[in-house]
């Protein structure tokens, strides 16, 4: 049975993704799930490390899921002095399920390899959005990949997300450099509705961000 609220905008807990995506995307808030595909192994750092750097730094509790030994507290040491992250294994659907169960509510939860997880599925999917909604998660789900459809870029989101429509956000992440710059270029498929205007392709330079994790 459905259950109707009025929204309180003073409530909500805010966490900024990467604060150079602040004025495209706007910040995660509590019951958000964001889905974000990254090409490069440095979007994936910058992305990963951001957001769980910006929670610990605005006390919000902090949890990183992943099916392989993928995080290191050295780069994270890089934007934030806390390391009270905690790091969590998991292989499927139903691991990731019962991790979301376990956590503190309104706090970030940042999965890696969402998409090698066994057992996705739409039923999984719809569990894991109730699970976030009862519980004002800020959930990001994130993909790096190499190989990328970049012509149906709404059908990748399909392939490794299962349901988009159940997501706030929906993007691509890629860096590049020339001659020792750096840019972020970034599809965005989906938007919180105060930044739809945003739907579409952009590039931002990233040169300080990006040589933090380079020097």
């Amino acid at each position: 049975m459905p259950m109707f609220f009025k929204p309180d905008d003073a409530e909500t807990r805010r966490v900024e993704l990467v604060e150079e995506l602040t004025e495209l995307v706007g910040s995660l808030e509590g019951g958000s799930v964001s889905g974000i595909i990254t090409t490069d192994a440095l979007s994936q750092a910058i992305l990963q490390y951001s957001a769980i750097a910006n929670a610990l730094n605005s006390e919000v509790p902090a949890y990183y899921l992943s099916p392989a030994n993928s995080f290191s507290l050295k780069l994270l040491s890089k934007l934030t002095e806390k390391r009270d992250v905690l790091l969590g294994r998991i292989y499927s659907m139903d691991d990731l399920l019962g991790a979301l169960k376990r956590v503190e509510d309104d706090s970030l939860v940042f999965v890696a390899g969402f998409s090698v997880l066994m057992g996705r599925s739409a039923e999984g999917m719809l569990a894991l959005r109730r699970i976030v909604d009862d519980r004002n998660l800020m959930l990001v789900l994130s993909h790096s990949t190499l190989e990328l459809n970049e012509l149906d870029l709404t059908g990748e989101f399909r392939r490794l997300f299962i349901i988009p429509g159940l997501f706030e956000l929906l993007m691509v992440m890629r860096t590049n450099s020339y001659r020792g710059h750096y840019r972020l270029n970034l599809s965005i498929i989906k938007a919180p509705p105060d930044f739809i205007r945003n739907i579409g392709e952009h590039s931002i330079p990233i040169d300080s961000r990006a040589k933090l994790f380079l020097g």
